[in-house]
């Protein structure tokens, strides 16, 4: 049950954060889905990401038809390759948890969430460290630096709901991780986020 909640916090904060001004935003909330979709899929095909994302999150919801417009992974994939952010961790999100008629794959999420985390996008790296956490990747040392990397980011914005959770961590993933680990290894995962730099 926490797993889902935590799952549909950070889709619905991934998209309410990346929405921004973007050709057919004006035809979505007027309440015409093709015509959203048509102008997504014109300015994703010309390079914008924030379309792409926005086409993925209508067809994932069922607005527009797949056959019509294509896989909502084959959109986000497009944003990802232009180096969106949100679109990178939507991406994660679907080979997580096998979504989108996906299969699970841990190494491509991973793959996938590294990109924004690299970049200092907070909730690719919670969910990074998630992965070790739950332990479908194994080094302790490197999942505890993703999740106290994305505390650090939190305490940026602690008064937003989504930042705030970070820093709760809820589920407890820092705690599962430390538990598994000697104070050295601990120490080393704070001595790598003290030493890391957005790339």
């Amino acid at each position: 049950m926490r797993l889902n909640q935590t799952i549909i916090i950070l889709i619905i904060s991934i998209f309410v954060i990346s929405c921004s001004a973007t050709p057919g935003d004006a035809a979505y909330r007027g309440g015409h889905p093709v015509q959203a979709a048509n102008l997504y899929m014109q300015g994703a095909k010309l390079g914008d990401s924030d379309a792409a994302l926005k086409l993925a999150r209508m067809i994932s919801e069922s607005e527009v038809s797949i056959s019509q417009y294509g896989s909502a992974t084959k959109w986000l994939k497009r944003s990802c390759e232009l180096k969106n952010n949100a679109g990178c961790h939507n991406l994660a999100l679907v080979y997580e948890y096998g979504e989108n008629g996906e299969n699970k794959e841990y190494t491509k999420a991973q793959g996938y969430y590294l990109l924004a985390a690299e970049k200092g996008y907070m909730q690719s790296q919670y969910n990074l460290g998630t992965l070790y956490s739950n332990q479908y990747l194994d080094d302790n040392v490197e999942g505890l630096k993703w999740i106290l990397l994305s505390q650090k980011f939190a305490k940026k914005c602690s008064e937003e709901p989504l930042c705030n959770w970070v820093l709760q961590d809820p589920p407890g993933h820092r705690a599962m991780l430390e538990n598994r680990m000697t104070e050295k290894q601990i120490l080393k995962s704070h001595k790598e986020v003290d030493e890391w730099k957005s790339k």
